[in-house]
């Protein structure tokens, strides 16, 4: 049946709306919300039999179906790439290589499920100098979305990007050219559009006769060609993986965690900065050592004696507090690989994805750290399908819903919820009747508005796909 309105509470939340897939309906590959009706559109393969044809599925804010369009046949050599919504506009983007070359097409429909663009080459780039996969970036209001493809040569560099930018009254292919040789510029995060459509990148700079690279925020102005530029750089320290924030007037939010010691991943402490969009600088730069509490968590006595840091720490996560503060998310990864000989005498090595604790970092609007918080989980497998969290926001209340096992319990998605004041529940069971062998659909997690986030899971007794519309305080 196509899911309806379904106002219940599971474990306290509320849901407000279920969209329940039977077995004869193929689960959603993407969905994307619908800011212009408060409606979802989805991707899907045509049947659950059939990998052959794709097609596209509206509903509407009720999760009840409106519409499906057929979209594109995979057996031609045409591969599925991204789905985007802007305003009214329905994007898909596919790709499909030819003659060492390859090409990127687009479709385009309106929320009424009638096509504007159907298979529009909208760039071509080199098979043989492109390595990797086009990148999709929404801007913080949603109002652009930008499709980039870094063109690199060697594979770990780049000297200029391939874009498509989308937004309201606009839609057009572009080229960004770094002020930087080939070989010296890595990107380390998707192009992102700003509010006003500008492109934004995160990149590594390795200056000649330098052995190590140096971060760098780059902002492009489509309009006049323009790059500017502004070093991630913070004397005495060294910057693990920076992420940023995108603020109306061209600037940004800037977070970190840093090492003392170069080329090195063991967190020490966080950094918190501004870039102006006036002069495109960076200002306000506070470096916070991490409390010997949050230390004591991963590390021994000794160790923290010897000055050593937290390994495998990565920040995922930067959200802005009503104060002017803003909450800094991270989270503890690695993989293990094992080798070993079957009974045959064949030998194989296998990989294993570790995802631990999770940690919060409250910071005030100049950098200082209000508070921290550490949520404990150990999870591990050979695929990282249901592994790690999804993190959605309240106006209140941060929730995250991650998949892991509980003696007396079992196997279960469990929600903690943290308050703006650092106030974090106990892990609770979140899904009524959740079994071992159900599937927790975490990447499909969505925020839709600011009071409202999209789950999504697979009961495996029924074989029921279920999309699950919270409200979110």
């Amino acid at each position: 049946m196509w899911g309806g309105v379904w106002l219940s509470l599971l474990w306290g939340q509320t849901v407000l709306a279920e969209l329940t897939l039977d077995r004869r309906q193929p689960p959603p590959l993407r969905a994307e919300y619908v800011a212009a009706d408060g409606g979802l559109v989805t991707l899907s393969y045509k049947s659950p039999t059939s990998v052959r044809l794709f097609a596209l599925h509206k509903y509407d804010a009720e999760l009840r179906h409106e519409w499906t369009q057929e979209l594109f046949d995979q057996s031609t050599g045409e591969e599925f790439l991204h789905l985007a919504v802007v305003d009214t506009q329905i994007w898909a983007f596919t790709q499909r290589t030819q003659a060492q070359k390859r090409h990127i097409y687009a479709y385009m429909l309106d929320i009424s499920g009638r096509f504007h663009l159907r298979q529009r080459e909208i760039l071509v780039v080199s098979a043989v100098r492109q390595a990797g996969t086009p990148e999709l970036a929404y801007a913080p209001n949603r109002r652009y979305a930008c499709l980039s493809l870094p063109l690199r040569l060697p594979a770990d560099s780049a000297d200029r990007i391939a874009f498509f930018l989308i937004g309201p009254d606009t839609a057009y292919a572009g080229e960004w050219r770094f002020p930087y040789k080939e070989r010296e510029l890595v990107v380390r995060r998707s192009i992102q559009p700003s509010h006003e459509g500008h492109l934004y990148a995160l990149a590594t700079v390795r200056p000649l006769n330098e052995p190590y690279p140096h971060y760098y925020l780059l902002r492009y102005v489509p309009y006049a060609n323009l790059t500017l530029s502004v070093a991630l750089e913070v004397e005495g320290i060294y910057l693990i993986e920076p992420t940023f924030r995108l603020e109306r007037g061209g600037g940004a939010r800037i977070a970190a965690f840093y090492s003392l010691r170069r080329n090195s991943s063991q967190v020490q402490g966080l950094v918190f900065a501004r870039v102006e969009g006036s002069g495109f600088f960076l200002a306000n730069v506070q470096q916070v050592p991490l409390p010997v509490e949050v230390l004591q968590r991963f590390l021994s006595e000794r160790q923290i004696a010897r000055g050593r840091g937290i390994p495998d720490l990565y920040l995922d996560h930067l959200i802005p507090r009503s104060n002017g503060g803003a909450l800094l998310i991270g989270e503890q990864f690695y993989i293990t690989t094992t080798t070993f000989r079957d009974f045959y005498g064949f030998w194989y090595t296998q990989d294993t994805y570790h995802y631990e604790d999770i940690v919060v970092f409250a910071v005030d609007s100049l950098g200082n750290l209000e508070w921290f918080r550490i949520i404990p989980k150990s999870q591990a497998g050979t695929s990282d399908t249901e592994l790690s969290y999804a993190l959605l926001v309240g106006p209140r209340h941060l929730y995250f819903f991650y998949r892991s096992y509980a003696r007396g319990t079992g196997s279960q998605v469990f929600v903690v919820v943290l308050n703006e004041n650092g106030e974090v529940s106990s892990p609770r069971p979140f899904l009524s009747g959740f079994r071992s062998t159900d599937v927790f659909y975490r990447k499909l997690a969505r925020q839709l508005t600011n009071t409202e986030g999209l789950l999504a899971f697979t009961r495996s007794r029924s074989n029921h796909f279920v999309m699950m519309r919270l409200a979110l305080d």
